[in-house]
Parts: C-alpha cells; sequence; structure tokens
C-alpha cells in the first residue's frame, strides 16, 4: 500500500454534483482529486428525466426550490448550449384537476420568479397533436433536455484541465484520521485491487444515496437519516412530443414526459427501498404498469407505443430529527426535495463535508455552496466563476442546420449530434482524417451504433478525453447502444475497436463485454413481449452464435 500526499481537497462521488465541486474548487487554484466507486455518473445522476426544470413544477410545494431552478435553468443553458434541448415545456390540466391549482398556476410561478404563459388549447394541439384531447388548460414554461451523462463528464474534463486528479472505479473503503480529525481516504481500485491511501485538508462527501456509508464510519452521535427513495422510468422508441410535458399539479408519480433525442422518457415513481438495496433495485411489475397508464393519459399513443427500455434509480430524501447541524433545508415538511450541507467539525470531527439531496439541475448552485465553505476553510478568497464560464465545447458549438450542411448528414443524426459534441467536432474531424483518410461526414466515417448513429470517430475520441475504463463506459458518453437493438448490434464493434486501443488481453475484452451486454439484458424480466424477443435475438447470437458463455 502506498501513499499519496497534498491535496486541498479529496472529493468522494463523481455524480453531477461531485464533478461540479471539482470543477469549482480548481478553477479556484486548489489541488483536486476525485474518487468514483464506479464509472462517472453511473449512479443518482445517470439515472434521471435528463430535466431541466424551469422551476415551475415546485412553485407551491417549494417556493425556494423553484427560484433555485428558474435561475440555475438560465446559467446552464448560457454555459452548456451543446448538451442542451431547449424545447420548452407545457403543464397540462385535466378535468377533474384542482381547479384552485389550475387557476392559481400563473400567481404561483410569478411570485417565484418562474417564467409562464398560457397558451390556447388550439396551439398546443398544433404543436404537440399527440398529445390527449382531454386536456382544458396550457401554460408553457422554459423547461428544456440536458444530457445528464455529458453534463458531468465536461465538468470533470473542465477540472482536469486546471489540475484535478479524477479516479473512476475507485471505491473509498474507509477514512483516515489523525485522533478526531479526518485527514484522508484508503482507497481500492475496483479493477486491479490496488489499495492507497491519499491525504487531504479536506473531504467532500458528494456520494448521494451512499452518503451515510462515509458518515457510519465517524460513529457520529446525531447521525444523519437519509431515506433512499427509488425512482423507475420508461424509455419509449418514438420521440412523440417535441417538448417536456408536465400534469398541471402537484409533483406525484409518472407526472412528466419528457424527450431525449429520438426517444421519450415517462416517470418517475418513489419507493422507499433499504440502504443495503440500492445498488440492485429493480421495479416491479406495478410500478411499470402504474407509468404506462400515468404516460398514456398525456399521450394516449403510448398504449400501442413499443417500449424500448426501464431503468431505476435512487435518490437520497433526508429526514433530520436534530436542529444542532450546520445545514440548508427547507422547512416544508419532515422530508423533501431539499439539499443538505453538513460540517461535521460541530460535532467534532472536522475536515469532513457532506452534501445530498437536491436536483441535477441545481447541482451548480450547490458545488458553488460547498466551494465556499471549503475555501473559507482554507483562506482561499478566490471567488466562484462557474456561472459564467462555458463548459468545455461550449464556445463556437455548431446548430442541426450546420451540422447537417457540415457532415452531409439527415435532420436526425444532425439534431443528435448537435446534443453532445459542440466545438470538439473539430477534433472528431482530425481523428477521421487519421483513420479514414477524408474529411469527416456521417457517409464516410464508419458508424458503430446505427441505431443512434455514433460513429468511430466519436468513439476514439471519448476513448481519449473522457475516461473511458470499460467496454460499457462508451454508451454514457456517446448513446452507443441505447438505441431499438440495446446494443445487440454495435457492441461486438466496441469490444472490436478496444482490442486496438488497449492492451486488454482477449479474457478481459470478453469480460467487459459479457457485462455490457447483461446490463442490457438485465430487464428481460419486466419487458413487454417486442422487448424480450429483442434480448432473446441477441441471446442467441451473442451466447450460442458467439460462444460467449
Amino acid at each position: 500500500m502506498q501513499d499519496k500526499l497534498n491535496y486541498n481537497a479529496i472529493i468522494i462521488g463523481g455524480g453531477a454534483t461531485g464533478a461540479g465541486i471539482a470543477r469549482d474548487l480548481s478553477l479556484r487554484g486548489l489541488k483536486v482529486i476525485v474518487f468514483e466507486k464506479k464509472d462517472i455518473a453511473e449512479g443518482t445522476t445517470g439515472r434521471c428525466h435528463g430535466l431541466l426544470h424551469s422551476g415551475a413544477r415546485y412553485v407551491k410545494s417549494d417556493p425556494v426550490a423553484a427560484k433555485e431552478c428558474s435561475k440555475e435553468n438560465k446559467i446552464l443553458k448560457n454555459i452548456a448550449p451543446h448538451i442542451i434541448d431547449p424545447c420548452n415545456g407545457y403543464f397540462v390540466g385535466f378535468e377533474g384537476d384542482d381547479p384552485d391549482y389550475i387557476e392559481h398556476f400563473p400567481q404561483y410561478c410569478l411570485e417565484s420568479g418562474v417564467e409562464c404563459e398560457e397558451i390556447s388549447l388550439s396551439t398546443f394541439k398544433t404543436l404537440e397533436p399527440e398529445c390527449s384531447d382531454e386536456i382544458i388548460k396550457v401554460y408553457k414554461v422554459s423547461d428544456a433536455y440536458i444530457d445528464p451523462f455529458l453534463l458531468t463528464y465536461y465538468n470533470i474534463l473542465d477540472a482536469e484541465k486546471h489540475g484535478a486528479e479524477i479516479h473512476p472505479y475507485t471505491k473509498v473503503i474507509d477514512i483516515v484520521r489523525d485522533k478526531q480529525r479526518i485527514i484522508g481516504v484508503k482507497t481500492k481500485n475496483m479493477q486491479n485491487g490496488e489499495v492507497q491511501n491519499y491525504y487531504g485538508e479536506i473531504i467532500v462527501n458528494a456520494t448521494g444515496p451512499w452518503a451515510n456509508e462515509i458518515e457510519e464510519k465517524l460513529h457520529v452521535s446525531e447521525p444523519l437519516q437519509l431515506i433512499p427513495m427509488m425512482g423507475t422510468l420508461i424509455i419509449y422508441d418514438k420521440r412523440l412530443v417535441n417538448s417536456v410535458i408536465n400534469r398541471l399539479a402537484y409533483p406525484k408519480d409518472g407526472d412528466i414526459i419528457v424527450p431525449s433525442h429520438q426517444s421519450i422518457i415517462v416517470g418517475t415513481t418513489s419507493i422507499q427501498v433499504k440502504s443495503n438495496d440500492i445498488d440492485s433495485v429493480s421495479p416491479t411489475d406495478s410500478e411499470i404498469q402504474q407509468l404506462k397508464d400515468a404516460g398514456a393519459k398525456l399521450i394516449p399513443k403510448l398504449e400501442k407505443s413499443r417500449m424500448l427500455r426501464y431503468y431505476s434509480g435512487v435518490r437520497p430524501l433526508v429526514k433530520l430529527n436534530q436542529t444542532k447541524k450546520k445545514e440548508r433545508e427547507r422547512e416544508l415538511s419532515n422530508i423533501s426535495r431539499k439539499y443538505v450541507i453538513v460540517d461535521y467539525e460541530e460535532q467534532g470531527f472536522p475536515g469532513l463535508i457532506t452534501v445530498f439531496g437536491g436536483k441535477m439541475t441545481t447541482y451548480r448552485l450547490m458545488a458553488e455552496e460547498i466551494s465556499n465553505l471549503v475555501c473559507s476553510k482554507l483562506g482561499n478568497t478566490s471567488k466562484c466563476i462557474t456561472h459564467e464560464k462555458i463548459l468545455p465545447g461550449g464556445k463556437n458549438s455548431y446548430s442541426k442546420i450546420e451540422l447537417k450542411t457540415l457532415l452531409e448528414t439527415d435532420d436526425k443524426n444532425a439534431f443528435d449530434i448537435s446534443l453532445k459534441w459542440g466545438s470538439f467536432i473539430e477534433e472528431m474531424t482530425e481523428i477521421c482524417q487519421e483513420c479514414l483518410n477524408g474529411k469527416w461526414k456521417i457517409i464516410n466515417d464508419r458508424i458503430i451504433c446505427k441505431c443512434e448513429s455514433v460513429s468511430e470517430s466519436e468513439i476514439r475520441w471519448v476513448k481519449e478525453n473522457l475516461h473511458v475504463s470499460r467496454i460499457d463506459d462508451y454508451r454514457r458518453r456517446t448513446r452507443q447502444g441505447m438505441g431499438r437493438c440495446q446494443g445487440q448490434f454495435c457492441l461486438f464493434k466496441i469490444a472490436d475497436i478496444e482490442t486496438q486501443l488497449t492492451t486488454k488481453s482477449h479474457a478481459q475484452i470478453i469480460e467487459e463485454l459479457k457485462e455490457a451486454l447483461f446490463k442490457r439484458w438485465k430487464t428481460e424480466q419486466w419487458s413487454d413481449q417486442n422487448m424480450k424477443r429483442q434480448i432473446k435475438l441477441s441471446k442467441f447470437m451473442y451466447l450460442f452464435g458467439g460462444g460467449l458463455n
């Protein structure tokens, strides 16, 4: 076991919040290191709608959160234009919904600083013809779609450019103490088993629903009561709406539909789970049916649409039964979607800070508050600039129309690419010239994933720039394997490229290929007949035809 020294801040957790903290602190000149036990953005961040909230969802239940979302919505559209679809959103009311809520919704929005505009039913149906004819009231808001994976990776990329170190697949297995002070962490590389100690002035626990695993090592007298809540979402294979569709009511299960590239996502649910089940959550039949029914209420055609996939993630809700901790919380209910910052110095354990809760839309704000606290403890007077500094790739990004001409491709491919790479398109062109000896065009570049039109140039670029460690990691960075075939006809191509770009053994490549396939197949139990047939065909192809067993 070796020791690594001299970090200003050690961040545990590689989701959006951890990545945002790493970026903020590194931009202020601090020496930062990040540990994530799995892949970056593989946890809670990667299991959400991808909804960039306008704040309208919370104007009644949590006006403070609504104001924060409204402000951060505008900031993110400015600093991350290349991964955001500014599609807007609609809140739609039905006969039988709370009439007071429908009537006063514009006033709630006004009081929370959320932009809201009533539009006529005829205008709405022209814009979104697949939505229900039973809708009686419509308000337009500034919701948007944002790629949660690339949001996290571009924060990580910027942090690295300013000196941060990133260690995916590295689990913090213990904290290191000097008497009561927290001075470091003990880590284990989950791929090679190597154990090391790293030391830092401040340790930030940004592990979301896993936060109590770190706190439990302290045996504090007043532990946080973290309530893990599982949420399930369904992906349908056609983009039946071009805007976010919300129910015009208090937040409840299955009341949001988000357009994501060429598909739509329906969700989510909220079911409490046990802490030791967080890494293995799966939905129930009734939960899937509930989402199908809720989605069909908004878009009747969903009853006969193909369910492409479903997934479940765990969000950390917090119930606190004490008042002495330094915390930032909403006093609207004992359990809410607040975010909490805990400084353990007040409990006699200086050197450790925990943050959890909140939403992806407010990740940057949470990171700013944590970074302010860290800097105040370290005597760093630098100011936050993440609200104005554009994320990597965001400057001089290309529009769909420009990409259609540049790549000589169709509207669909140009649209999808416009939500991923921004100015990094230019670097991919250079890669294509090296590997294909020609200008990068969709029609000339080798297509690895036909469902999502992912090219070899994209695969090679993310390998070089975005911390790809295992075969399954390409999917989160490029959308490879997220389309109709769910990786069936592209994963063997990815395995082939991995043999070219790495020194991995044949056995390791096969192991990673199986891992990626099994993740695509695990939804078979609750799949509809179309999905089951697709998975069975894929199994036959790899397990029998390919001898992958």
